[in-house]
């Protein structure tokens, strides 16, 4: 009873340390079932040094110049439709002061610092709650009425499908009153020690000549008057865009403008906002910047929405615009600085992999970051080789080595392995950069050769692998293991497989003389350097979509580095060679006498004959993301003294031009195929090889049925003599014996053919089989003779070899034999009238159309300009590439002949993407009247617009031989 007694106070007291916890503690949010109550479990009652919790943080009410609104009665603004986002606003873990997270610990340092100390400050208080005085500090004169706002429906591409991982959309979840997930530094897996880091490169700045034009002219008063009307137009459309963006979308990615809806593709952290922050003072809108500015304070890089975070689109959006907005303001507002290192902080334990190549996609929550990690072996080319303005500028303002290391070791791989790709001097759209090398076939065992990863994996505990048995001269079998005798085997248990039965071999059991070997062992990882993805027999090779960035930012990063790092201009130098040798063609446009250039892109295999087509495939599309090309060569050009490449600048800007112009709303499409010229210096338009492009097949369809067809009459022609000696060959009478044995294997296989034939056929095969008994040089029997052969009056039966008929039988037997039975029976059967089939007309199929009136139903049916093969995709969704380069240009050539196509091009993007509260991307810019995508990417405010602006501005207004030009404006160091 006493123990009794004792167990039932344990439960009583069981019951209610349970309540308890529940009540004090978020303990009741685990049982969501969502994906983060494992992460919750992991920071469940964690306590910091004041015994309060580690995790708990501020909440800020107002993140908008206006009040918000619930996007429904009963539902927060934001919503998470995936169960692996766990958070709610980034910004709602925000505190009145931000100081950026304490940078990486040295291998030779303590670890135990606080997560956030930094250099020369005191470590924050964690529970601080935010004075209500601070909250709704974000308004100022003119505030816009309150808009409800509500996330917007998922993007999908062209096919369906959800959008690619750089752009991923997310809804945050509602706040369910569990402690949000952080970031916090950890210790690397594999650090390189502080001697070891790739230090920048120091000493005076080399000459760099010169990239903007030095002689333009001085503009008229009248002009000046013209471009200031232009700009104040470029000005309000930039307003008008961000001021739907700060009434609907404040603190979150992107802008829905047709619904006043917003989204977050990316992570959560204003994109928008910190994307556009140095357009917003390019534009003088400096109340607008500063606004802009107090609310990244408010942002916290440690904590996502996102599970795993686009280290490509994170470091041009966010690092990128953070550090751009800090330099061009004259580095006064030392928050931008701040948040950067805070950000870069994050993303550097992406570079935390064994080859220093980084995760693409980074895991960033503690319980992923603090295993070890290797980068992918597929990776985009343009992500991995993307990296280095953002973080080389990051190092030159913070003087951190390890910032400019994380890409110097990118750089070096790609430089190492830019000769040695199946085309040289480009490298493919995939990489792996995983550092290991395919398994060597050899190593590979029956074992692990069907499930590499799975129970078969070998290593050193495998499974041994049997030696087969041999047969030795006498028949016997045996086997190769040492010291067993030929043709002695080892008794077998009873209740073995019999050979017989199955003819599998048995092994051999014995303890004392094993009949195996041991596998090789297999070696981990063996290191290589980056490479071709396992499995890529062919590869894409191009300079746009995928692979655009990387080469861009080549002749940028020499000017960045002041000249002193020469390999950027060896491997854009060597870049450009085997672009204009693979890549560039002329379209068949209708001006003969427009000489544009397009860079299409190329399969190949690889192998020494690329101009063959099983070695090598030319796709001629022009794209909008390889539009930025042209200012790629007039920035090459002059940096590296380069004369001929300006021609190739401007004939490939005018080809994106000409891509603007050629469509009914005069904005290019997102890609499409052209007719290629065959000469590049002399393109007249040719009709035919236009309706041979849109209709490949009809020149050789004729041809190719007829050669089909003699090829089918041949075959049949043939089978119908190999047939026809089948029939007419006797069969043998001398071997009784081997006749029933040819009868009974003629037997099986009709037997197991009337399963798939049908029963109609059997009667016909019987008397094909009995006329292959006549003498051989009597005729094949053709319809008439089968069908006369039925008749019971002309048939007679063979002899046993005589030549004389057998002797009649009396009537009354012969009426009773079974013979006669079967006749009758057949006589019956064919006496029945065979019913009349019903009257059909023939089968005219409509003619084919001839070639040319195909392709004019193509033509009229897709609205296709002269020349254009296919429009893959039609939409437009506010790219800034091709204006960037109609910019650079005009900055290089001082040739005004920019700035009017510059102007065109503006006019049709604001006729056609206007919406309610911002720019749109369109669906179809082939239609007239194109359906609204009620999306606004962050780099309609950030560059395209900006691009604009600059286009009609004074020349020395951020001269180029001042800034350099990326996502965001940077002063050249030290010129």
């Amino acid at each position: 009873m006493l123990r009794l007694r004792r167990s039932r106070l344990f439960l009583v007291l069981a019951v209610f340390i349970v309540i308890a916890l529940y009540h004090f503690t978020n303990f009741g949010g685990l049982g969501d079932g969502s994906t983060s109550s494992v992460e919750n479990l992991k920071t469940f009652s964690s306590k910091d040094s004041s015994g309060k919790s580690a995790t708990k943080s501020t909440s800020v009410t107002d993140e908008s110049p206006a009040t918000r609104k619930p996007a429904s009665k009963g539902s927060p603004a934001q919503e998470d439709p995936e169960d692996l986002s766990d958070t709610g606003k980034s910004s709602d873990n925000a505190t009145p002061s931000q100081t950026p997270a304490a940078p990486f610990k040295e291998a030779d340092k303590e670890s135990d610092t606080s997560a956030n100390e930094v250099a020369g400050s005191e470590p924050q208080e964690k529970d601080v709650e935010e004075p209500k005085s601070l909250q709704n500090t974000t308004k100022v004169t003119g505030e816009p009425a309150t808009v409800a706002q509500s996330p917007a429906e998922p993007m999908l591409d062209a096919s369906g499908e959800a959008n690619s991982d750089g752009r991923s959309e997310v809804i945050a979840a509602p706040d369910d009153g569990m402690p949000k997930i952080h970031w916090t530094p950890l210790p690397e897996h594999f650090p390189i020690p502080t001697k070891s880091l790739i230090p920048m490169p120091t000493g005076k700045p080399k000459a760099i000549p010169t990239v903007q034009y030095s002689k333009f002219s001085k503009e008229s008063e009248e002009q000046k008057v013209e471009l200031e009307a232009k700009r104040d137009k470029i000005k309000k459309t930039f307003a008008f865009s961000w001021d739907g963006y700060r009434k609907n979308a404040w603190m979150h990615d992107e802008l829905s403008p047709v619904s006043g809806n917003y989204r977050d593709p990316f992570c959560g952290w204003a994109a928008t906002l910190v994307d556009s922050l140095d357009t917003l003072w390019m534009l003088g809108m400096k109340n607008e910047f500063e606004e802009a500015a107090e609310a990244v304070g408010k942002i916290d890089f440690t904590t996502s929405i996102r599970n795993n975070l686009p280290l490509f689109e994170v470091t041009i959006r966010y690092l990128g615009g953070l550090v751009g907005a800090y330099d061009i303001s004259g580095s006064k507002y030392k928050v931008l600085l701040d948040k950067a290192v805070e950000l870069a902080e994050v993303l550097m334990g992406a570079f935390d992999t064994p080859n220093r190549m980084p995760m693409t996609y980074y895991l960033w929550k503690p319980t992923f970051a603090s295993q070890p990690h290797r980068a992918k072996t597929r990776v985009v080319l343009a992500e991995i080789g993307s990296l280095s303005l953002e973080f080389t500028r990051l190092a030159q303002i913070t003087k951190e080595t390890k910032y400019y290391d994380a890409i110097a070791r990118i750089t070096d791989e790609f430089e190492r392995w830019q000769n040695n790709t199946k085309m040289p001097g480009l490298f493919p759209k995939q990489v792996d950069a995983s550092g290991c090398k395919k398994p060597d076939p050899s190593y590979i065992t029956p074992v692990d050769h069907s499930a590499q990863k799975g129970p078969g994996y070998y290593n050193e505990q495998s499974p041994q692998i049997p030696k087969s048995s041999k047969k030795t001269s006498s028949g016997e079998k045996t086997d190769d293991a040492p010291g067993k005798a030929a043709g002695k085997r080892d008794p077998e248990p009873d209740t073995s497989v019999k050979e017989s039965e199955h003819g599998l071999e048995k092994r051999q059991i014995s303890d004392t003389e094993p009949a195996v070997e041991t596998a090789k062992p297999k070696p981990d990882c063996v290191a290589q350097g980056l490479n071709s993805p396992p499995g890529s027999a062919w590869e894409e090779f191009t300079i746009g979509g995928m692979a655009d960035s990387i080469y861009e930012y080549l002749p940028k990063e020499y000017m960045l580095l002041g000249g002193l790092e020469e390999k950027y201009q060896t491997m854009f130098e060597m870049a450009a060679e085997a672009t204009k040798k693979n890549l560039l063609f002329r379209p068949m446009i209708e001006d003969e006498e427009r000489n544009v250039l397009v860079a299409g892109m190329v399969s190949t295999s690889g192998k020494p004959d690329t101009t063959s087509t099983k070695n090598s495939k030319f796709k001629p599309e022009q794209a909008h993301l390889t539009c930025f090309a042209g200012g790629m060569f007039a920035m090459g050009a002059k940096l590296f003294d380069r004369k001929d490449d300006i021609d190739i600048a401007k004939r490939l800007t005018d080809g994106c031009v000409w891509a603007y112009e050629m469509t009914p709303t005069g904005i290019m499409p997102e890609h499409f195929l052209v007719t290629p010229c065959e000469d590049l210096k002399k393109c007249p338009f040719n009709k035919t090889l236009w309706y041979e492009k849109l209709d490949p097949y009809h020149p050789r369809s004729q041809t190719r049925t007829y050669s089909k067809q003699t090829v089918l009459d041949d075959s049949r022609k043939e089978s119908s003599g190999q047939a026809a000696a089948k029939i007419t060959q006797p069969d043998s009478v001398d071997d009784n014996s081997s006749s029933k044995k040819e009868q009974t294997s003629s037997t099986e296989a009709s037997t197991s053919a009337l399963r798939k034939r049908q029963i109609g056929d059997i009667e016909h095969d019987k008397l094909i089989q009995a006329d292959r008994k006549k003498e051989p040089d009597e005729p094949v029997p053709g319809p008439e003779a089968i069908n006369a052969a039925r008749k019971p009056s002309d048939r007679t039966e063979p002899g046993d070899g005589d030549d004389k008929a057998e002797e009649k039988k009396p009537a009354k037997e012969e009426a009773d034999s079974p013979e006669a039975k079967e006749t009758s029976t057949a006589t019956s059967a064919e006496e029945k009238p065979e019913p009349i089939a019903p009257s059909i007309e023939a089968y005219n199929p409509p003619p084919i159309p001839s070639q040319e009136d195909y392709a004019k139903s193509r033509i009229k049916g897709e609205k296709l300009p002269k020349g254009v093969i296919r429009v893959t995709s039609s939409k437009y969704i506010l790219r800034p590439e091709a204006l960037e380069s109609v910019f650079i240009m005009y900055r290089v050539t001082g040739d005004d002949y920019w700035r009017e196509k510059g102007w065109n091009m503006f006019t049709a993007i604001q006729n056609y993407t206007r919406a309610e509260y911002g720019a749109t991307a369109i669906s179809d810019v082939m239609s007239e009247t194109p359906y609204p995508l009620d999306e606004m990417e962050s780099f309609w405010l950030a560059e395209t617009l900006k691009y604009l602006y600059l286009l009609f501005s004074e020349p020395d207004y951020y001269s180029l031989d001042d800034y350099v030009l990326y996502d965001s404006f940077s002063p050249l160091v030290g010129l």
